[in-house]
């Protein structure tokens, strides 16, 4: 303490201090900010949902679903571990919706143009995820590295929004490729019978 008013006289300016204004910041602000981020999570989800749904049928379905399971397996992962969701970790939870969503449409995209091509929905849904791996494992392992330098060198808040953006493109990978997949397996046989490929992808390929 004497070292700190030391340092403050020898900087000090002959000239007189007043106080022009005061003010009081409560705990309320935190509580608004908080309560912006998740309105702004939902909204953001909300959309991506009806965006998913009305472009690629049951695939956007899907896809939604997938979705939500990364937003639970990232709070799971968090509580586990006793992390805290701040702020920029709400930055990073908003965030990890759009790369979670970006991944399925690079799939999907993947199949559309396959099923185009006259491929059975079998062979489609085999060659789309494997020529989707390598561009999705390419970004999310270039997103990771980016996260980890933020970690590295950023203060606390930075690292939280590091770490939520992590475990989010961790878990993406999961429930994209596996999760979607399995679900796309255990739902051939119908759609094979169907064959309503606008339905169940968003695009028909009946001659």
């Amino acid at each position: 303490a004497g070292n700190v008013a030391i340092a403050l006289r020898s900087g000090a300016l002959p000239a007189p201090v007043v106080v022009l204004e005061k003010r009081s910041v409560g705990p309320s602000l935190g509580a608004d900010s908080i309560k912006a981020s998740l309105m702004a999570l939902l909204f953001g989800f909300g959309l991506v949902i009806c965006f998913m749904v009305v472009y690629y049928g049951i695939s956007g379905v899907i896809a939604s679903i997938a979705v939500v399971s990364n937003i639970f397996i990232i709070l799971a992962v968090m509580s586990a571990f006793g992390a805290t969701l701040t702020l920029p970790g709400m930055a990073g939870l908003v965030l990890t919706v759009g790369i979670a969503v970006d991944s399925n449409i690079i799939i999907l995209e993947r199949v559309r143009e396959l099923l185009r091509a006259d491929a059975g929905v079998r062979k489609a849904l085999a060659e789309g995820y494997g020529k989707a791996m390598r561009a999705i494992l390419d970004s999310n392992v270039t997103q990771v590295l980016a996260c980890t330098i933020l970690y590295a060198y950023g203060t606390g808040a930075i690292k939280g929004f590091a770490i939520t953006l992590s475990i989010g493109i961790l878990a993406s990978m999961i429930t994209a490729i596996l999760g979607t997949y399995g679900i796309y397996l255990a739902s051939l046989s119908k759609i094979e019978k169907s064959k309503r490929y606008g339905l169940w992808f968003g695009l028909d390929t009946r001659k």
